[in-house]
């Protein structure tokens, strides 16, 4: 709708509208330039420094807050002016030095103005500015200032950044992934094109965590670098420790002939530690050495002896932790192996040089993962002789002990049994039954006594017999001491003056289901007479006798001392 003032208002708009792009490109360019010339100060910071990811995410941070700063230093106060027409139309007034005619005329064009006043004097005031308005110069005394400058500003941070990117690409994409907390690294002279330790490939640079080698405990570490670019006379491996604040610095020279290629060794490390290798400018990322420990395992046996020597063995009579041990024929030995740092893959023993049995996990109660035990159907279920054993276990890491467990088990020798016998007389009648008077024993027990006798006749035979003198029963056992009279009766064999009786006493002991050992006595020999030789005997033995007693009287009472 045309009205008196159309042609003013629309230069108050053409005015209001130029105010405010003025406004607006000041707010844009100012902070754009300020957080451009932040990033290029971050890029110094990160290329001098090498800052690590925390510091990086820091920066970020200090960026995005310095960002929203210049905003609300130089853009909000800006952006926050809303200009009305009145208040254009004031601004106007205020630069002509006019009085309040044309924020009058505009209001009193208002339909609702009607209701204000007078009419006539409304419209005459709209009439008189409707008519010099024309002429009016609106934009008299209005400046693009300040755009310009920080126009200005912009474009040549915006030139001096964008040459920057174009002349070093490589370093713009390094930072832009650096800045956004990447893990790349910006370019180098010299360039580090591979890393080994021990044979195992080590990352040069890494987008995450740091890369480990496991390294046994004790082992020298190799380490073998090529590099490329500039290469330098030499390098460095600059180690710290994991778990301590120890640091140190190996040097690394080049391989003969191969002044591309770098070697070096570390040794005496008893402890986890991190190592960087800087070759010139180039560092490659923190790689960590894992010093990995040798299986530490123990191992116990448990000896259960046969059952007729069960009694005897009292509990912990023996060294289950010894290596080197005795035992009982038929005794079984149960192993018990338990790795106290790691887990086990695999654990062998090798008996007496043959083929490796493997060993189990143990199913016992305490459920320890760690244990391990002998299967069923070895050797070591009945020890029947020398076991020269050796263990070799594989723990996760594939490791094994340096050197390996070995020992022996042997046979502990079960002393044969034991039995002595004695007579009253050794001249006998041929019809006689002398009685010998015996006491045997045995460590386990006692199973029977056997009486050989064997008869050397004068005409120059000899025969032999045996007789069954005394039986222990199983019920009994075990009875170590036994003790007796064994008559020997000699009317059935026929004797003559003459004959020589000789009567042995064997024993065997007692091995439950094992065949007892025989041992035995010495023999009593019985000389067959008449009734004049025993007669002449019982003479000569009260003779002896006599005699005896007299030396004792002597000897009590002092006489027939030596004379002085």
């Amino acid at each position: 709708m045309q009205t008196k003032l159309s042609t003013l208002r629309t230069r108050l708009g053409s005015l209001r509208r130029s105010r405010a792009a003025v406004r607006w490109g000041s707010a844009v360019c100012a902070p754009i330039a300020f957080v451009l010339w932040l990033l290029v100060a971050a890029f110094w910071c990160d290329w001098s420094f090498d800052l690590h990811v925390t510091f990086r995410a820091l920066v970020l941070l200090g960026w995005l807050a310095g960002g929203l700063w210049a905003v609300r230093r130089f853009a909000w106060p800006l952006v926050s002016i809303q200009e009305s027409e009145q208040d254009v139309a004031l601004l106007v007034e205020q630069q002509h030095k006019i009085d309040t005619d044309l924020v009058a005329a505009l209001q009193f064009e208002q339909p609702h103005a009607a209701k204000w006043g007078s009419s006539r004097l409304e419209q005459a005031v709209v009439d008189y500015v409707a008519e010099f308005s024309p002429s009016l110069d609106v934009f008299q005394g209005f400046t693009y200032h300040p755009l310009p400058k920080r126009a200005a500003v912009l474009v040549g941070t915006l030139l001096m950044v964008a040459g920057a990117a174009l002349a070093f690409p490589s370093h713009t994409a390094a930072f832009w992934n650096r800045f956004l907390l990447g893990s790349a690294h910006y370019p180098t002279r010299t360039k580090i094109e591979s890393i080994t330790v021990n044979g195992q490939s080590v990352p040069v640079f890494t987008t995450g965590k740091a890369a480990q080698v496991r390294i046994p405990y004790g082992e020298q570490i190799q380490v073998e670098i090529k590099c490329g670019g500039e290469v330098p006379s030499a390098g460095f491996a600059n180690l710290s420790g994991v778990n301590s604040d120890a640091a140190n610095r190996i040097n690394l020279v080049s391989k003969p002939n191969e002044s591309s290629s770098f070697a070096g060794e570390i040794s005496h490390v008893a402890d986890s530690f991190r190592v960087r290798f800087q070759f010139g400018d180039a560092i490659s990322d923190a790689a960590e050495i894992v010093i990995v420990p040798l299986p530490l395992v123990d191992i116990n046996w448990e000896i259960t002896p046969p059952s007729y020597a069960a009694s005897s063995v009292k509990p912990g009579e023996s060294d289950g932790g010894s290596r080197q041990m005795a035992v009982l024929e038929g005794s079984a030995a149960k192993l018990s192996l338990v790795c106290s740092n790691k887990s086990l893959k695999q654990a062998r023993i090798t008996v007496n040089g043959g083929a490796p049995i493997e060993l189990v996990k143990s199913g016992n109660s305490s459920g320890s993962s760690n244990e391990w035990t002998l299967p069923q159907g070895t050797p070591f279920d009945s020890v029947r002789e020398l076991l020269k054993y050796e263990i070799q276990v594989v723990d996760e890491d594939g490791l094994s002990m340096e050197p390996s467990i070995s020992g022996q088990i042997r046979l502990r020798a079960d002393r044969l049994p034991r039995i002595v016998a004695s007579a009253v007389t050794r001249q006998v009648l041929p019809t006689a039954t002398p009685k010998l008077d015996y006491a045997g024993g045995d460590d386990f027990g006692v199973a029977k006594i056997i009486a050989v006798v064997q008869i050397s006749r004068e005409n120059g035979t000899s025969s032999r017999y045996e007789v069954l003198s005394k039986v222990v029963e199983e019920k009994e056992q075990p009875q170590v001491i036994v003790r007796g009279q064994l008559p020997i009766p000699l009317s059935k064999y026929e004797l003559q003056k003459g004959d020589e009786v000789k009567v042995t006493l064997e024993i065997v002991d007692w091995r439950g289901s094992i065949p007892g050992q025989k041992g035995l006595g010495e023999s009593v020999t019985f000389n067959v007479t008449d009734l004049n030789g025993i007669l002449a005997q019982t003479g000569d033995e009260d003779k002896k006798t006599a005699k005896q007693l007299d030396e004792i009287l002597r000897r009590e009472l002092g006489i027939g001392g030596e004379k002085k």
